[in-house]
């Protein structure tokens, strides 16, 4: 049973957009519990869904999406090479698979809402080496794509002080907000508008949850935040017209971090933004829907 949560569950009939999913997604075998891809996406429309975004990360996961989403309606995805995908791609196979990503995004810009999710893992990147490939390639796909008029989805996740590389103990790197820090200067290196970026499932440092959306970026909450409080704290003093929704499934959850979750719990994220800012939930869903909307550009798709 989940833990007690002293905040309210989420209300009937909210409407909300999950802007970052990962659906369909390749599954580890523990994982044949969750309902399949097609129960979830009904059942995300049929309780209050009204567009759901989900995410490629390499062209693997972009093939499963596409033929997934053919034929369906409120349904969208944006295109991405995640930082773990930089990381974990043999080297025998990486240029292959890079000049093919690179031509889907240059070919096919119709097709997808935005380019990601992109950006610095220092989490699964532990070594200068591998962070600093990171780097590189996020350089690259920045040059490649800053004249598409695309939006941009990031995830962006720091080292912990238990993952510093001990090899290069004075590297940037090797702070709470090293790949916050170097993600910023490279959108300041390709003169990036910050209305233009989103930052995936934002976790912190909690002083950029305010100052990031003075910037003009745009903070996404998960689902997690519900039940995890340093995913709250990190939102509790940002504006609501910076703020989207997203579950990151079948990652985090509203309860627990495994990987379990669905799209439809997206509402636990307008539960968990409604009880930091202390309004409303049916006020959190109208401006978290507006706010998805106008960020994607989803007008006349929903």
């Amino acid at each position: 049973m989940p833990k007690k949560i002293n905040i309210p569950e989420p209300e009937v009939n909210l409407k909300f957009i999950d802007v970052h999913c990962h659906l369909p997604f390749p599954r580890p075998k523990k994982n044949d519990r969750l309902p399949s891809d097609e129960q979830q996406y009904q059942e995300f429309l049929n309780n209050g869904g009204i567009y759901l975004i989900t995410s490629s990360i390499d062209n693997h996961t972009l093939e499963l999406i596409q033929n997934f989403i053919k034929r369906k309606e409120k349904i969208g995805f944006t295109c991405g090479w995640a930082p773990q995908t930089v990381t974990y791609t043999p080297k025998s196979q990486y240029d292959i698979e890079w000049k093919k990503w690179v031509e889907y995004i240059q070919d096919n810009q119709e097709e997808y809402l935005a380019i990601g999710e992109i950006g610095l893992d220092f989490h699964h990147a532990k070594t200068l080496e591998k962070r600093e490939q990171q780097v590189t390639e996020l350089k690259k796909i920045f040059q490649l794509t800053k004249e598409l008029n695309k939006p941009y989805v990031l995830h962006v996740r720091n080292a912990a002080e238990h993952e510093f590389d001990r090899d290069h103990p004075k590297h940037l790197y090797n702070k709470r907000d090293g790949a916050t820090k170097e993600i910023l200067s490279i959108i300041k290196e390709f003169t990036v508008n910050p209305k233009r970026i989103m930052w995936h499932c934002f976790s912190g440092p909690d002083e950029y949850g305010i100052l990031l959306p003075k910037q003009g970026y745009t903070l996404s909450v998960p689902s997690s935040a519900y039940g995890i409080n340093k995913w709250r704290r990190v939102i509790k003093q940002s504006p609501l017209n910076a703020l989207v929704t997203e579950t990151d499934s079948y990652y985090q959850h509203p309860y627990l971090r495994g990987p379990i979750n669905v799209p439809l719990n997206v509402k636990y994220s307008i539960a968990a933004i409604a009880y930091t800012h202390n309004i409303s939930q049916l006020e959190v869903s109208k401006i978290t829907v507006e706010n998805a909307i106008k960020f994607f550009n989803l007008e006349g798709k929903i």
